[in-house]
């Protein structure tokens, strides 16, 4: 486990870069400066309380009027000096938290957004798990606390040297009779304070150290329940239609449970820790007034020195503990910083696997003036080292349509997600081809917005209409969404599994992309809908490069050629079907099939048997 000195050092070599980031480091750098002057100030103002102190209660003991009256306008000013402090210095700690936490939001949101990292991220869940509530919450724990950690520390240093000087002044010297020595401890308030802090700051450490343990697991549970209700709420139409609430909720009341364990184990070891800090908090103010009664009691000082020194004592024993009061603060500060630097680290980790050496990780090598896609060599694992496809060699020619079958789980789609670049595991090179490579995935990504923002997704095309998008919707057959181009929807909500591939193959006819990938992406399409899509793709781009991924009958009439991956005793093997067939014979099939009706039972039997010329 890392020790508290290595998991703050890892915490700074994450979030530090905020003071010297260009176009950040001017401000972050002016406000951490206004906190340290309004910092001092407010020490200054609380020295000018304490010497006021002094001032009054030895008016009071002299029932000297005059100087109460003058002293009372005095003490309006200080009030007033310290809420104007005080409200400034709020303004610039809030400031400077916010600002903090959203560049390292920014610098981690990018990292994570980024070379598929997010993905990669998915496949290494048991050791970090949601990084989106890490980004969200311990990013804000770990900033904000941090602010105010930095602020109160400077105040505490400022504030004991200040008034350590005042506590030595007042404190004299007191005769000490130990063991038959006899010897004079000047500042022996100094001591006296400093021995109190440190015998409850060190109390406070021995019992409240599991809270940082506790608190990180905690929220690890918060981030899990969070995570549950959220999946529940994206899956619900699956969980209505399937009567799975009751499954639901025995999974949530689980979650709760262990939320519940993780809270209570926190609980137990704050109870231990408020034992302490309870019973500190009572003996705060007569302490000091019990440590300053001998010099009263001798007349060495007056009541207005008593009260100024209780006071000094009182504000040597806040700074010095300073751990005693924000130990529970700093144990959740702790579980967030340590939550963050795991998903850095993590996020390194996957950044230096593309730095491996070659044999290690698959090399997708940029385009080179070549219009072939080429795969040498290619074994893709999984992340654990088991191999998934071995030695596959393949070349795909410019325009060629090809469709790559297999079993479930030979993997068909992380060939895809390799080409893609999301997948370094395993070993091999792809060199891809010139020109836009657009991907389509079972499911289709929606963003937020509008229709149109759907449809131009994710970068808009020059010379794109309304008319044009409302054209691509009606060939393939989305009619009823023609005048909705404006209208901002859930859409990945309220379209059904078919409409939402529909639109899919309506935004790659609008983005008319060099080569597409296509895995199952006329999965929840009937055979009509299948047929019209596949056909539009032929009629609309003809000279587009098409990757299919399949294993839906009648998908073989839209392709001119076939690979397969068959089982082999390290990994599935990719086999090229023989008999290559050219645009123009795939023209020609589709002319004969489409001669047949769909709803005729051996309408596919009759495709498949025309192409391979049975």
């Amino acid at each position: 486990m890392d020790t508290p000195h290595s998991s703050i050092r890892a915490f700074a070599a994450v979030a530090s870069g905020y003071w010297t980031a260009p176009g950040y480091r001017a401000v972050a750098w002016s406000l951490t400066g206004g906190l340290v002057v309004l910092g001092a100030a407010n020490v200054g103002i609380a020295l000018w309380l304490n010497i006021w102190n002094r001032d009054f209660f030895n008016a009071l003991d002299k029932r000297d009027v005059g100087q109460l009256m003058e002293l009372l306008w005095m003490l309006a000013a200080i009030v007033a000096s310290a809420g104007v402090a005080v409200a400034i210095q709020l303004h610039v700690k809030r400031r400077l938290q916010i600002n903090w936490r959203s560049w390292l939001s920014h610098v981690t949101v990018q990292r994570w957004l980024n070379g598929g990292r997010q993905y990669q991220l998915g496949m290494l869940a048991d050791e970090v798990d949601n990084p989106d509530g890490r980004i969200a919450e311990d990013i804000r724990v770990s900033t904000e606390f941090a602010v105010e950690f930095a602020q109160s520390i400077l105040q505490c240093v400022l504030q004991l040297f200040t008034f350590l000087s005042v506590l030595w002044i007042l404190s004299g010297t007191m005769p000490i009779k130990l063991f038959g020595f006899e010897f004079n401890l000047p500042g022996y308030m100094v001591w006296a304070a400093v021995a109190y802090a440190l015998v409850g700051s060190l109390l406070t450490y021995f019992l409240g150290r599991g809270l940082i343990h506790a608190g990180n697991i905690r929220q690890s549970r918060e981030a899990d329940f969070r995570s549950g209700l959220t999946r529940a709420r994206e899956h619900a139409e699956g969980i209505a239609l399937m009567r799975g609430e009751d499954d639901e909720r025995e999974r949530l009341r689980g979650s709760l449970f262990d939320l519940r364990s993780a809270w209570n184990v926190q609980t137990r070891g704050q109870g231990n820790l408020s034992l302490l800090t309870s019973s500190l908090a009572y003996l705060a103010p007569i302490v000091p007034l019990i440590v300053a009664l001998p010099r009263y009691l001798g007349g060495e000082i007056a009541l207005g020195g008593l009260m100024q020194t209780a006071q000094a004592f009182s504000s040597v024993q806040w700074a010095l503990s300073w751990l005693i009061d924000n130990f529970p603060k700093f144990a959740e500060w702790r579980a967030s910083t340590d939550r963050l630097v795991h998903l850095h680290v993590a996020l390194t980790d996957l950044e230096e696997s593309s730095e491996m050496a070659d044999e290690e990780r698959i090399v997708v090598h940029p385009p080179a003036e070549s219009d072939r896609l080429i795969m040498r060599e290619l074994g893709v694992a999984r992340p654990s080292g088991e191999m998934l496809v071995a030695e596959a060699e393949v070349e795909i020619q410019r325009a060629e349509r090809v469709l790559i079958r297999g079993q479930s789980g030979s993997g068909k789609s992380t060939i895809m997600r390799a080409v893609a670049g999301v997948w370094p595991w395993g070993r091999g090179a792809i060199h891809l081809p010139t020109g836009n490579i657009t991907f389509m995935p079972q499911k289709p990504y929606f963003p937020l917005g509008t229709l149109r923002d759907v449809m131009l997704y994710p970068a808009e095309p020059e010379g794109v209409s309304d008319d044009v998008l409302k054209d691509m919707l009606h060939k393939v057959g989305l009619d009823h969404l023609r005048d909705r181009l404006d209208e901002t929807e859930r859409w990945d909500h309220i379209l059904s599994g078919g409409e939402q591939q529909r639109v899919a193959f309506a935004r790659v006819l609008v983005q008319k992309p060099d080569w597409i990938f296509m895995d199952e992406a006329t999965s929840a399409l009937d055979e009509a809908g299948q047929e019209n899509v596949m056909k539009l793709l032929i009629e609309e781009l003809p000279e587009t490069s098409v990757v299919s991924i399949g294993h839906r009958p009648g998908l073989e009439v839209f392709h001119t050629r076939e690979l397969t991956l068959e089982p082999g005793a390290d990994g599935t093997r990719l086999r090229s079907d023989a008999g290559k067939r050219s645009l123009g014979d795939l023209y020609r099939k589709m002319a004969a099939a489409s001669r047949s009706t769909p709803r005729d039972p051996g309408f596919w039997a009759h495709v498949r048997a025309s192409l391979l010329g049975r």
